[in-house]
């Protein structure tokens, strides 16, 4: 997870990028224990998206992603986008039990394993989520997000 300048100071906002970050790897590191192999990327449950929900939905829950090339593995940790708390029981996909990867819109993937779990994400370059009393921030992923794009692309052309 990368950081990007906040205007109009041009500085990163790193109180709040340092404070999602801490809570999103609180998520993960819970979810599976080898974490630190892995990139993080932070997503959101399609059914909404990145800032709100659709009119008269649930607000979608968040996602991070962790990721790695060699082995080629997937693990997606869901959060509650409201308290950034672990939000459900994490989906691990690999090359013996990935069924398929497809991405529908751009940004907009899906990813299913053999026993039919399907998890369908929007991916963004910027992930703003709201923490503590109404506070809000954003982590800027725009490299990281990229990456895990050309990575699931590669995995939905297998």
């Amino acid at each position: 997870m990368s950081t990007a300048p906040n205007e109009p100071s041009g500085l990163p906002d790193d109180d709040s990028d340092d404070t999602l970050k801490a809570a999103l790897h609180r998520v993960f590191d819970g979810a599976i224990p080898n974490y630190g192999d892995y990139n993080l990327v932070c997503a959101t449950e399609c059914g909404g998206t990145i800032t709100d929900s659709l009119p008269h939905g649930p607000l979608a829950r968040g996602l991070v992603i962790g990721y790695r090339r060699r082995p080629a593995e997937i693990v997606v940790a869901p959060f509650d986008r409201a308290s950034l708390a672990p939000a459900g029981r994490p989906l691990t996909a690999d090359l013996t039990n990935l069924a398929y990867v497809a991405e529908g819109a751009h940004g907009t993937f899906d990813i299913s394993t053999s026993t039919g779990r399907i998890v369908t994400f929007t991916l963004r370059d910027t992930c703003s989520l709201a923490f503590g009393d109404a506070v809000s921030g954003s982590l800027y992923q725009e490299d990281d997000a990229a990456d895990f794009a050309a990575f699931l692309r590669d995995l939905a052309a297998l």
